[in-house]
């Protein structure tokens, strides 16, 4: 008889491509054979089941699986992270301004270029920057793209959008310095809401509700259309779903009132047009604040606890993770928490002489560290989707 080991190699990548996660990376730590199988780039579950990610403390992040209750917590290269919409990356910053691209599956981890490299097409932009900075302060990065995943590509572009000047800039792999983006001359200036890559352009939407897209050979954004929604309305998402490019607008209440609505459209770039989705099919959709993201439902798949037609989103009013149902307009808490970990009949407090957060059970009157709060903090948890 045969052993494991033996069999054929088309046998073994059929069966590691039915795997999740979790079991794709148990399948290639069986033996040498299995290890060839389960390659990276091999990957392609039938449905990539979002997780959670929490940044706790001391470069240490939380990967939790919903359906399971798995905790993975994780070393991350920088005192903060935040996830990015290509899946698997997330986005860790080190100090001001020392920002890596890091993958917790592959621990592949790029170093971006400073943002003091900038690169300016002009003295007068150079000089400009430089009479700004004391006043905004160093760049910091607020959202980001990327054309494909470093993990399976040497060639590939990050686009940043900063918070301060110099606004939109790109940076392609091979390069040591960033490109700064500008706009047409007819645009109005623009704070950009969403960035992402889509069939071959970076695209981002801002304020105005101005879908533009990057002409990176002449490093400017140009006007695509404009939308018929605005900030004013609420905040859109820019999302990849199916293979059609979505914009997904969270509605808020009056005043401090949580999401009453959100409402999607697809958009054609090549016409300029969009019009109302109704209906995400077998697909639900998942907004961050700075990443979003989209997971298919296949037949015969399964993802406990997460549904077709809905899109989970984090109601900021009150730091609940919630789900919208396409099919009846119904808002549902998703978790209550933020924070992983916590649980009923608990009070929670922090321990301000020793820096530490702790619960008190309420059922045996314990008090017990929760973790070690010394030199970090909690981010809000975002969901993530786990890929190479």
């Amino acid at each position: 008889m045969a052993s494991w080991e033996e069999l054929p190699q088309e046998i073994l990548e059929l069966i590691a491509r039915r795997l999740d996660i979790e079991e794709f990376l148990a399948f290639g730590g069986v033996c040498t054979s299995w290890r060839s199988a389960a390659t990276n780039d091999k990957y392609n579950a039938k449905s990539k089941a979002p997780w959670i990610m929490t940044y706790v403390c001391r470069q240490i992040a939380e990967f939790s699986r919903p359906s399971t209750g798995r905790i993975y917590p994780m070393r991350v290269p920088g005192s903060d992270a935040q996830t990015l919409s290509v899946p698997g990356w997330i986005l860790a910053l080190r100090g001001d301004s020392d920002y890596r691209i890091f993958n917790p599956l592959s621990r592949v981890s790029i170093e971006l270029p400073a943002l003091e490299k900038l690169h300016h097409e002009s003295r007068v932009s150079e000089e400009l920057d430089r009479l700004k900075r004391p006043r905004h302060g160093p760049p910091m990065i607020s959202m980001m793209a990327l054309s494909s995943s470093p993990s399976l590509s040497r060639s590939y572009t990050v686009m940043i959008s900063c918070i301060t000047s110099p606004g939109l800039a790109f940076h392609r792999s091979g390069e040591d310095a960033w490109t700064v983006v500008s706009l047409a001359t007819d645009l109005r200036r623009f704070t950009v809401l969403g960035l992402i890559y889509y069939d071959g352009l970076f695209v981002a939407v801002d304020a105005h509700g101005q879908i533009l897209t990057l002409n990176e050979r002449k490093h400017r954004m140009e006007l695509r259309l404009v939308l018929g929604l605005s900030y004013v309305d609420g905040d859109p998402y820019l999302v990849e779903c199916l293979g059609s490019l979505l914009v997904a607008w969270m509605i808020w209440g009056e005043g401090d009132e949580p999401v009453k609505k959100i409402r999607v459209f697809e958009v054609d770039l090549e016409k300029g047009t969009e019009e109302e989705v109704k209906s995400l099919g077998n697909a639900s959709l998942f907004l961050n604040n700075y990443s979003w993201f989209s997971v298919e439902f296949k037949p015969k798949s399964c993802l406990p606890g997460i549904k077709p037609n809905h899109i989970y989103f984090t109601d900021y009013t009150d730091r609940k993770k919630k789900s919208y149902s396409m099919n009846d307009g119904k808002v549902e808490t998703y978790f209550e928490s933020c924070l992983p970990g916590i649980k009923p009949n608990r009070i929670c407090i922090s321990k301000y002489e020793d820096e530490k957060m702790k619960s008190y059970y309420m059922e045996d009157e314990k008090l017990k560290t929760y973790f070690d709060a010394t030199s970090s903090h909690f981010n809000e948890a975002e969901w993530f989707q786990p890929d190479f």
